[in-house]
């Protein structure tokens, strides 16, 4: 098929209407979120060593682990109810949890942060583990209004935070990177990108659902969290599990060969992970909220939908994945600095890994609609498998920083096979259920 005629396949293939019009409006979104960051990259690595990002990724890999279990995953219930009531109780619930995840975390990194952060390698952030705790509480409180923002399709007011949030976190990075802070001046970034954003999302949805918001009730709270306990018992250790298989490479890494190493590689996820996110992310909150809608209405329908994604994704990403693996090894150097050299020939390594996750993470959300928290649980525990394996045969043959890369990149490869596979068995299994008036 003619390159030329993507665009037109692409027009054909996505679903219409409302549902594509939120595509265009996210992508465009993050594609501008994703420039403000990658037009500082060079900024922040002549302001930042290699050992400085390293140690910001150390810290910045316990906040995403904290960030995924803050609203126990009930914010991926806030979509489902049919009433707007019932919904908004499920807000509620989602922000009482975040406040009382964010204060146990707060209390356990005082006692026990800077003896972690050093143990992972991370020393010089060590002191200011409890920051972690603020930058949760922020991101939690954004999650849960997102999901409400997914829910009523305010995809435009979704874009202007992502924006807002990765202005933040670029102009703090930056700014206390000139006065050289070192990595808490980045982890000081991060946290305050975490916050930004949630006040205008938290004023649009009251504007437009004051009334559903005002019947939220202590009884409706506590029905929410029975009916979608599954969110919490199943995908809670999912989503904990899938973070700690993420951010693992990157802790091994730091751990067997230094803070240097690992910014490197933090680098390279950052570079091979831009597609993924100007894309992937995007296309996932789409692709929920009109899930949800079918697997009330038109049940059939999801499988096609779940196939027409797939294929237009994986056409498109090809070409993309391909050159980045080309060019990133010879212009790593030249954009980011001669001390970044080895980001580059990281990237290339990992192109494989970061093109299947394009490909198969933002139909990923389909576990989540269907209530098929079970197979999201076997698929992170997979994940965990593959990922323990890579880290055992890297350190039994005494890997190079290289070698390892490469290893993890296979089980990354595995690793997200196992995603699409998982989620088309949830599709072609799928029954609808029954639902309960609220």
């Amino acid at each position: 098929m003619p390159f030329m005629r993507i665009p037109d396949l692409w027009r054909r293939m996505l679903p219409q209407g409302e549902l594509k019009q939120g595509v265009v409006t996210l992508v465009g979104a993050a594609t501008i979120g994703q420039a403000i960051v990658v037009i500082s990259a060079p900024i922040i690595t002549r302001l930042y060593t290699p050992s400085d990002v390293g140690s910001y990724s150390v810290a910045n890999s316990v906040l995403s682990v904290l960030i995924v279990v803050t609203c126990l995953r009930y914010e991926w219930a806030i979509p489902l109810p049919e009433s707007d009531v019932a919904a908004a109780n499920v807000l509620g619930l989602c922000l009482l949890v975040a406040i009382g995840t964010s204060l146990i975390a707060a209390v356990a990194l005082w006692l026990w942060g800077p003896w972690l952060l050093t143990l992972l390698g991370a020393p010089t952030v060590a002191q200011w583990a409890v920051l972690i705790a603020v930058g949760q509480l922020g991101a939690g409180i954004v999650l849960a209004l997102t999901g409400w923002a997914i829910r009523t399709k305010r995809f435009t007011d979704i874009g202007i935070n992502r924006l807002t949030q990765s202005a933040t976190l670029v102009v703090v990075q930056v700014a206390l990177g000139v006065i050289r802070l070192g990595p808490v001046g980045m982890l000081l970034g991060s946290v305050a990108g975490n916050q930004a954003g949630f006040i205008r999302l938290a004023r649009v949805a009251w504007r437009t659902h004051a009334p559903a918001f005002r019947a939220v009730t202590w009884a409706g709270i506590r029905y929410a969290a029975r009916r979608y306990q599954r969110f919490p018992i199943f995908s809670s250790g999912s989503a904990l599990m899938n973070t700690l298989g993420e951010q693992a490479p990157l802790l091994l890494l730091v751990g067997i060969y230094g803070a240097a190493v690992g910014g490197q590689f933090a680098l390279a996820v950052r570079i091979g992970a831009l597609p993924v996110t100007l894309v992937a992310a995007a296309v996932s909150q789409v692709f929920v909220a009109e899930t949800a809608r079918l697997a009330r209405e038109q049940p059939s329908e999801m499988r096609v939908m779940f196939g027409r994604t797939t294929r237009v994704l994986a056409l498109l990403a090809a070409g993309p994945f391909l050159l980045l693996a080309i060019l990133a090894p010879i212009l790593a150097g030249l954009i980011f600095g001669e001390a970044w050299r080895d980001a580059g020939l990281y990237v290339a390594i990992l192109a494989p890994m970061f093109y299947l996750q394009l490909v198969t993470s933002p139909t990923g959300g389909t576990l989540d609609v269907l209530e098929r928290q079970d197979l999201h649980l076997v698929r992170e525990v997979l994940r965990l498998v593959f990922v323990g394996t890579a880290a055992f045969i890297s350190v039994m043959i005494h890997a190079s920083p290289v070698l390892a890369v490469a290893i993890f990149s296979v089980a990354g490869c595995l690793t997200y096979i196992a995603y699409g596979l998982t989620s088309w068995r949830a599709i072609t299994s799928h029954r609808s259920r029954a639902w309960r008036p609220e």
